[in-house]
C-alpha cells in the first residue's frame, strides 16, 4: 500500500516495486515475468536482442590430443520489439482528501492496477507498430509464435492437443525452461473436464473439485496460467526461460502541476515484451464447427 509521504510534487517515485504485489489474479503472465525475475533493461524505443538458439551439429567427437580446429557458434537472427507506453492519471479533489487522508495514495493503486492489466493485454496480445503513422504498440506473445508451431483442432482442446503442442516446442531442442499455458476461462474449463477422472491430489476435506492447474507429458509438464485477455479460440503454450518484460521507463508515480483544488498524478511505464526465440511460443487454435 502506498503512503502520502512516498509522493513529492519534486520527483518521481519509482513503483516498480509496488506494480509486482497488485493485480496478481488478473495479470498471471506478468506477474509471472516479475516474480521469476525475467526483466530486463531497455535504452532505446525499439528494443533489439538476438535469437536465443542452440546450436545442433550432430557429431562432435574429437580425437585425443586434437588440435581445436572445429569452431561452432549458434545460428542466430537479431530480434526486436517496439517500447509501449502505458499511463493513467489521478485526480483528487481537495474535499475528498481532506475527508479521507490517504485518498490519492488508494487512487494511485487502483491506477497501478489498471496499468498493469493493459500492459497483461498487450503482452499477450498485442499488434507490431513502429510509431511511424501513430502510437507506438508492442508484438505480444501470440503475435511472435513461430508459424511452425501451430496447433489447430476441431471442437474443444483434447488431451492429445495439449501433447502436440509440447511436442512442436520440444521438436524445437530449446533450452531447459519450465513451461506454461496461458488458457482463458472456457478452454481452462475443458482441459479441467479432460482430467476430471484422473487425477491426483492431496485431499483436504475443506477444498472440493478437480483443478487440472498442471499436466505431465512425455515432452515436459505444463503450467496453466488462466488469463481473461487470452482470446476465446487460442491457448498459448510457451517456454519462460525465453520470455522477458523489457523496460525502458520503470513504472513510476509522477505528480502534476496542483491545478485549483486538486491533486493531480501520472501513473507510467514504458516497456514491451521480450521473446528470446520464436520457437519457444506454441498456439493452438480452436475450431467450434465440428
Amino acid at each position: 500500500m502506498f503512503t502520502n509521504s512516498n509522493f513529492t510534487p519534486a520527483e518521481q517515485v519509482s513503483l516498480s516495486n509496488e506494480i509486482a504485489k497488485v493485480g496478481v489474479q488478473s495479470t498471471p503472465f506478468t506477474s509471472m515475468l516479475m516474480q521469476k525475475g525475467n526483466i530486463e533493461r531497455a535504452n532505446s524505443t525499439i528494443y533489439s536482442f538476438i535469437e536465443k538458439v542452440l546450436d545442433n551439429t550432430d557429431d562432435i567427437t574429437q580425437e585425443e590430443g586434437a588440435d581445436a580446429t572445429n569452431f561452432y557458434s549458434s545460428n542466430r537472427k537479431e530480434l526486436n520489439n517496439i517500447m509501449e507506453i502505458f499511463s493513467k492519471g489521478v485526480s483528487i479533489s481537495g474535499s475528498a482528501q481532506a475527508m479521507k487522508q490517504g485518498q490519492l495514495s488508494q487512487e494511485v493503486n487502483d491506477r497501478l492496477t489498471e496499468l498493469k492489466i493493459a500492459m497483461e493485454k498487450k503482452l499477450i496480445t498485442g499488434k507490431k507498430q513502429d510509431g511511424s503513422t501513430g502510437k507506438r504498440k508492442m508484438s505480444g506473445l501470440i503475435e511472435f509464435a513461430d508459424s511452425s508451431n501451430a496447433v489447430s483442432t476441431t471442437g474443444n482442446i483434447k488431451e492429445q492437443t495439449i501433447k502436440d503442442a509440447m511436442q512442436k516446442l520440444w521438436n524445437k531442442d530449446l533450452m531447459e525452461g519450465e513451461y506454461y499455458a496461458l488458457v482463458n476461462a472456457d478452454v481452462k474449463e475443458n482441459i479441467d473436464k479432460i482430467y476430471e477422472n484422473n487425477y491426483n491430489y492431496v485431499h483436504q476435506t475443506t477444498n472440493f473439485g478437480a483443478l487440472a492447474n498442471s499436466v505431465n507429458t512425455n515432452y515436459g509438464t505444463v503450467h496453466f496460467l488462466l488469463s481473461k485477455h487470452v482470446p476465446a479460440n487460442k491457448a498459448v503454450f510457451f517456454n519462460s526461460a525465453y520470455t522477458d518484460l523489457a523496460y525502458l521507463r520503470e513504472p513510476s508515480f509522477q505528480p502534476l502541476a496542483k491545478n485549483g483544488d486538486s491533486n493531480r498524478a501520472l501513473v507510467v511505464a514504458e516497456s514491451t515484451l521480450k521473446v528470446a526465440s520464436p520457437k519457444a511460443v506454441s498456439v493452438v487454435t480452436t475450431n467450434t464447427k465440428a
